[in-house]
């Protein structure tokens, strides 16, 4: 932290403020995240502007900002536009309509119009958007400028399906997704331009959904990595959430083909043990852009938290395949599952060591991952123990879904918190209706699930109130 230390004036980059030398307890994470709030163009609501009042006040409080800038520092903040408006996105949305209109009115004339002219309007169509682009952009309109760079790119897909149907192309009409995409991916990158980049990321990720479907292509896109690395790195560098957000639904729909084609399957995900193999690597891909956004990485958040959602619903769905863990192979997955439990761990304690994850934790995640490998593994051995081992699945689908609660108790941990009571309710509404065969079974696994949660909160309860005890009495 060495480098934080001092005056963090070039730090904040929200005003001048005057901070004394002991600023040592800032973290990265909150240093990059205001950092972050002055590059993106301000903070975007009320909310998060009265959120920037609170932690003025508790840095005054500590004596890090001079209680003279406050109003300073709230006056810069409401200064700086957000990244959307209402004019804005109502350009960008009225640009697009425009844009389908004259492709629908030159597809309504299209067989009458020679070929040198369909080209001709398409490219003079073209050249003209994104010429306006850079006009509104040099006359600081900047969502003039997106809009139309944006309807230059939707014009650069129609110029490439006009060509494959001039030249009657059709076995590559999904490499023609590609092209748009990357030359979508370059209007980003000359403009650049936030909007055109989330429409490179959702034809990014059609076009390796259409190549997975294709029988005629493998079963796996590589191509796509190296492109979805492109794409963050852009992604990154302009700040855009809606382009990260395409791109973790993109990478999660991968992973989802990669599972599939290292159990060796061709239909959809059938056994527990595909299921627990993608828990297992969204696991791991969430605490590794975990450990990213602690470095400093701007939209890893938004990344793992797509990771940790495809973790969680893998591993509910994974205890309804249990009756199916007899079919299919179980090389590939087995080794699949511990290589992530290695990265797991790894990762687990590369947190532990940055203070960003508790010790406890560190040692549940992996056993829990551990645990639901050995459950998906061992109907292949043991085909009689599936009843008894979809009960063991409920107990360790709850207590994952407890331990993220209890972890989203510590502070900017309230998704992960979220989230895990999402899978604590539906959890319980599955062992309510299916798990059981009878009424007072169901009673008494809730009784004694609910008994051991209570039991385990009291003892946390009191070693927290133990520990702030002695944390008060240290101080002087």
């Amino acid at each position: 932290m060495g480098e934080y230390r001092g005056n963090i004036h070039g730090c904040l980059h929200i005003g001048k403020i005057a901070c004394r030398d002991d600023a040592s307890s800032w973290s990265r994470a909150q240093i990059v995240s205001l950092n972050w709030q002055k590059h993106a163009g301000g903070v975007l609501s009320m909310s998060k502007r009265r959120g920037l009042e609170r932690n003025l006040d508790r840095w005054i409080a500590a004596g890090w900002v001079e209680p003279a800038h406050r109003d300073a520092i709230l006056a810069d903040h409401a200064q700086r536009p957000g990244h959307w408006s209402a004019a804005g996105a109502g350009l960008i949305l009225g640009a697009v309509l425009l844009a389908l209109a004259a492709l629908s009115f030159v597809a309504a004339n299209w067989a009458a119009m020679p070929q040198l002219a369909r080209f001709a309007l398409i490219l003079a169509a073209l050249w003209a958007a994104l010429g306006g682009a850079g006009e509104s952009f040099r006359r600081n309109n900047p969502a003039l400028g997106h809009a139309l760079a944006l309807v230059g790119a939707f014009l650069f897909g129609a110029a490439i399906m006009l060509t494959a149907q001039t030249f009657n192309i059709s076995a590559f009409r999904n490499t023609g997704i590609l092209i748009w995409a990357l030359g979508a991916l370059a209007v980003a990158v000359a403009i650049p331009s936030r909007p055109v980049l989330a429409l490179s990321a959702l034809l990014a990720g059609s076009w390796m959904v259409l190549e997975t479907v294709n029988p005629l292509t493998p079963r796996i896109v590589w191509l796509f990595v190296p492109l979805w690395l492109a794409v963050t790195g852009l992604a990154i560098r302009m700040e855009s959430r809606l382009t990260a957000n395409l791109l973790g639904a993109g990478l999660l729909a991968w992973l989802y083909t990669l599972v599939r084609w290292a159990g060796g399957g061709e239909g959809e995900l059938s056994t527990p043990a595909l299921f627990v193999s993608l828990a297992l690597i969204c696991a791991a891909g969430t605490l590794a852009f975990a450990v990213a956004e602690e470095r400093g990485l701007a939209m890893s958040r938004i990344i793992s938290r797509w990771l940790m959602t495809g973790a969680v619903i893998s591993a509910f769905a994974a205890q309804f395949a249990i009756a199916r863990a007899s079919d299919g192979a179980t090389t590939g997955l087995l080794l699949t599952g511990m290589v992530s439990i290695a990265a797991i761990t790894m990762l687990a304690l590369m947190r532990v060591r940055t203070g960003a994850m508790r010790p406890v934790t560190a040692l549940t995640v992996p056993a829990i991952a551990l645990a639901g490998l050995l459950l998906a593994l061992i109907p292949w051995f043991a085909p009689g123990w599936v009843g008894a081992l979809e009960v063991l699945a409920g107990i360790a689908v709850f207590a994952l879904a407890a331990a993220m609660v209890a972890e989203g108790a510590r502070a900017g941990r309230g998704f992960t918190g979220g989230l895990g009571l999402v899978l604590f309710i539906a959890q319980a509404l599955h062992v309510y209706t299916a798990l059981f065969g009878s009424l007072l079974d169901t009673a008494l696994f809730f009784l004694v699930g609910g008994l051991l949660l209570i039991a385990m909160s009291v003892i946390a309860m009191r070693l927290q109130s133990r520990k702030h005890a002695r944390t008060t009495e240290a101080q002087p």
